[in-house]
């Protein structure tokens, strides 16, 4: 009998041996990033974000700043590119973790106060309208087309659109919008400050628009990341916008920003 129990034990210490060792190689293994949802707009306002075609990758100063916050943390981000309206509603639908770009100051009626957590400043803008230089300081009442980037709401001309006084023209980007107002298709064209310079940079104009304060006159404004499920990812962000606060600000220079 002594010889099958010794051939047991060593057996079972064997696979004993065996189990510890792959115990040990499982706890070497990096842990399975925790993979959330961010909603994004689908519209192109490159350089701050781009959803586009042909592929409609999104990408732009906030793609990379939202990468560089993933890796920091060891979290996987799932771009979803929707419409604007869907985008929000999906948002609320519980179907996102994350949204961005978001304000405070945003109407989300459908919530109770309080119930969405908003970032520090991801980025900081002037929101404008753009017109030929020798247009400047014409009376208001001979800025008739005002062009938007398609999917954004002209919602501070409510009042004119309302009652005939300016009619709303679109473009798929701001380089649509820039075009469209140095041929003089439209009279001003609407879109950050910093998103203009960028591209009339590139289009070798740097000055062939300049900002009418007279139709609307110039404030910083400010993107957030925003959570309603998630507000110690918030938390995290915001840690990571300090404690990174260099390359955050490599990158805003990289984009012109």
């Amino acid at each position: 009998m002594l010889i099958p129990l010794v051939q047991r034990y060593a057996r079972s210490a064997r696979l004993v041996g065996l189990l510890s060792t792959a115990c040990a190689l499982f706890a070497l293994l990096p842990a399975v990033a925790q993979e959330y949802r961010v909603g994004v707009e689908q519209v192109d306002y490159y350089p701050i974000y781009s959803v586009a075609p042909p592929d409609y990758q999104y990408r732009g100063y906030a793609r990379e700043l939202l990468d560089l916050f993933a890796a920091h943390e060891n979290i996987r981000l799932q771009y979803v590119a929707l419409p604007v309206r869907r985008l929000y509603h999906s948002y609320l639908a519980g179907q996102l973790d994350l949204v961005f770009p978001d304000n405070p100051r945003w109407s989300h009626a459908a919530l109770p106060v309080n119930a969405i957590h908003y970032s520090q400043p991801v980025i900081k803008f002037q929101d404008a309208m753009l017109v030929k230089p020798e247009r400047l300081g014409q009376p208001r009442a001979s800025f008739r087309k005002l062009g938007f980037v398609r999917g954004f709401t002209p919602w501070k001309f409510q009042a004119e659109i309302a009652a005939g006084q300016v009619e709303i023209h679109e473009a798929p980007n701001p380089q649509g919008l820039i075009h469209m107002t140095l041929a003089g298709y439209i009279d001003a064209a609407n879109m950050a400050q910093q998103v203009a310079h960028y591209h009339l940079v590139r289009q070798g104009q740097p000055t062939g628009l300049v900002v009418e304060p007279a139709l609307l006159p110039l404030s910083d404004s400010y993107y957030h990341l925003s959570s309603i499920r998630h507000p110690e990812l918030i938390r995290r962000f915001d840690a990571f916008l300090r404690s990174e606060a260099l390359a955050v600000a490599a990158l805003q220079a990289k984009y012109g920003l």
